[in-house]
């Protein structure tokens, strides 16, 4: 018994294999560390970019357009967050040409 334990303590054969394999292991677990803080900061940045752009003001508002002979009432579009309203600055009745500055 006391000779088997001397030849396996002597035995070197399979000390490199060992080696390359705790060192795969290490690797492995640093790679998947590594992906998941990642992954978590490339998610973080996307909500950060989401919220920003969530928050643009797309608001306009166009003033109405007259000329000598028509008009035409404007509109304007409010954005508030998730939801848009679109309503015409006037009140749909036409406004009177003055055509005496066409002549």
């Amino acid at each position: 018994m006391r000779n088997l334990f001397a030849k396996l303590w002597a035995d070197d054969a399979g000390v490199v294999t060992i080696e390359y394999l705790v060192l795969g292991v290490f690797l492995a677990i640093a790679l998947i560390v590594g992906v998941a803080s990642l992954a978590s900061a490339v998610n973080s940045e996307l909500s950060e970019l989401a919220n920003t752009i969530l928050t643009f003001n797309t608001s306009y508002a166009v003033s109405g357009q007259s000329s000598c002979v028509a008009n035409v009432g404007g509109s304007n579009a409010v954005d508030t967050v998730g939801t848009i309203h679109i309503a015409p600055t006037t009140s749909g009745t036409a406004n009177p040409v003055d055509d005496s500055a066409c002549n």
